[in-house]
């Protein structure tokens, strides 16, 4: 069961919805300063309410990630070979005046095999810092920090061995990207939405993997529902899809996150299965200390768990 004893964000910061940033799992306020009305013709407008919400000062999580190839059956994607799952567990706190600026940490429960592999990210508001990701090998001992080939190249790898980017966990500056309503309204998931074309500018087009993206945007949740993710080709990369929305405390969360990416046949679900918010979280445990010290880890995130219900 989710409980929320205040909020959550992605992230997993995965959406809103890829163009503004990815995370573990996502949330998103009912209420917003930023008034949009059902026939709202701004695109970026739009965009500014959606990352305006009041998604918690902290969060801790337990999660599922699934990843498998995948065919078609009865018109649905199914995996087509034994899956790869792993069970994670997440903590996030904001920092900051406007508290945009994040620190999260992942590490993996299950399997057995890989347990202690961790995954540290910070997010800054200055969009002239760009996200600071490190990776913990448990069996080799080693922290790795995530970085690009060049200034003019986009990340490379992975969210532990899944179809979510290290570029796809990052925070999104809005102002990056130019904005453009493709169609006023459409049905999607029984929903009213709009549809967003969402292009970087040229600046960020040098350190992205994608060349655009169209989002289906809920009008009355401000949820991103699903986003088409295009290559620098232009060719369809990924379809990121959110399911299960439930409204926790005032706070609308997609708790399925499902990633398939077009071109490799593979997909990856992100299922979020304990939660809760606004939790007391020690501003030394968001550090790289937490991803090598397993007793330290160990010791904190028992307090955590805590918070949490089955």
């Amino acid at each position: 069961m989710i409980r929320k004893s205040g909020l959550f964000s992605a992230s997993v910061a995965l959406c809103f919805s890829l163009s503004v940033s990815l995370l573990p799992s996502q949330s998103f306020a009912t209420n917003t300063n930023i008034t949009v009305l059902p026939n709202e013709t701004d695109g970026l407008k739009i965009m500014l309410a959606m990352e305006d919400r009041d998604d918690g000062t902290s969060n801790v999580s337990k999660s599922k990630l699934t990843t498998c190839r995948y065919g078609m059956k009865a018109k649905k994607l199914v995996c087509v070979e034994n899956p790869r799952i792993k069970l994670m567990e997440g903590v996030r706190k904001d920092y900051g005046e406007t508290e945009q600026d994040k620190k999260s940490v992942s590490i993996l429960l299950d399997p057995p095999g890989e347990r202690g592999i961790g995954f540290l990210q910070y997010d800054y508001d200055d969009k002239a810092k760009e996200s600071d990701q490190w990776m913990y090998f448990s069996a080799l001992g080693k922290v790795k920090r995530i970085v690009s080939g060049s200034d003019d190249e986009p990340k490379t790898g992975s969210f532990f061995g899944s179809e979510f980017a290290y570029e796809d966990m990052e925070k999104r500056h809005i102002e990056d990207y130019n904005y453009k309503i493709l169609k006023q309204n459409v049905k999607y998931q029984g929903r009213d939405c709009w549809v967003i074309e969402s292009t970087p500018n040229p600046e960020r087009s040098r350190k992205s993997n994608y060349s655009r993206s169209v989002i289906w945007v809920d009008k009355e949740r401000l949820l991103g529902l699903k986003t088409m993710l295009y290559d620098r080709q232009g060719k369809r990369a990924k379809r990121l899809t959110t399911r299960k929305v439930k409204l926790i405390d005032n706070i609308w969360v997609g708790t399925v996150l499902n990633i398939n990416n077009l071109q490799t046949k593979r997909m990856s679900t992100l299922v979020t299965q304990e939660l809760a918010f606004n939790i007391n979280v020690d501003d030394n445990f968001l550090t790289q200390r937490t991803l090598t010290d397993n007793s330290y880890r160990e010791n904190r995130l028992q307090d955590y768990r805590e918070h949490l219900q089955n």
